[in-house]
């Protein structure tokens, strides 16, 4: 009986194409009730079904196929994500922008400052009179 549902004509190919990856011992296992609601959730599941724009296509190169996708829509996907591990997402994310910004910062200080000694010594200027920068590096 459920062999035949997947020869049915009205079924979506990428809900056959599920079916059809179940064992058929498991399957014919399977009530009529078990077997609807299963096909109906995959049905439902579908990705082609869920998305506003969904583009796809393949780029023959001679010496290779290269292929794109581009899905777009609104995002209807449940929020599961318990509160640890939003937690856990705020603070690693924290932890990356801290990073991110010092390893930013530290060159960029670093670039800053030698600009500017390079700039103090092109115009002659002499801001510390007793000592410069190379007596105190030696």
């Amino acid at each position: 009986m459920k062999q035949r549902a997947l020869d049915d004509p009205h079924l979506a190919p990428y809900t056959r194409g599920v079916l059809a990856k179940i064992d058929p011992d498991v399957l014919a296992s399977l009530t009529e009730h078990q077997f609807r609601s299963i096909r109906d959730a995959i049905d439902a599941s579908r990705p082609i079904s869920r998305h506003s724009v969904d583009l796809r296509g393949i780029i023959p190169l001679g010496f290779a196929r290269w292929y794109f996708v581009l899905l777009a829509g609104r995002d209807r996907r449940a929020d599961t994500r318990s509160e640890e591990h939003r937690l856990q997402y705020l603070i690693t994310s924290g932890v990356g922008a801290v990073l991110l910004a010092g390893a930013v910062l530290v060159p960029l200080t670093a670039l800053l400052l030698l600009v500017g000694y390079a700039l103090k010594s092109f115009l002659g200027l002499d801001l510390n009179p007793e000592g410069h920068l190379m007596d105190f590096l030696r």
